[in-house]
């Protein structure tokens, strides 16, 4: 069975710092033939995970609702989604 994502708002780049609407699921690809390095932080700017996406990936995260998230040629979607 496949998973079915339900977009909960507009796309934003992840050029600074965005908490993606509030949303605790977002989905995020890179739009760059390079990596590119996804940030994780806190709502007062401390980091508290960071990985790597390979180009044209896309993953799933899993954040606190305040929690931002940033990387350069990276974009953000706020989803929900059930299997």
């Amino acid at each position: 069975m496949s998973t079915v994502y339900k977009f909960l708002g507009t796309q934003v780049a992840l050029s600074s710092a965005n908490n993606v609407g509030g949303s605790g699921l977002v989905r995020v690809i890179n739009n760059n033939s390079a990596v590119g390095v996804l940030t994780v932080a806190y709502a007062n700017g401390t980091t508290y995970a960071n990985t790597t996406l390979a180009a044209y990936e896309t993953i799933i995260v899993e954040k606190g609702k305040t929690d931002t998230l940033a990387g350069t040629n990276l974009l953000a979607t706020p989803v929900a989604y059930r299997n």
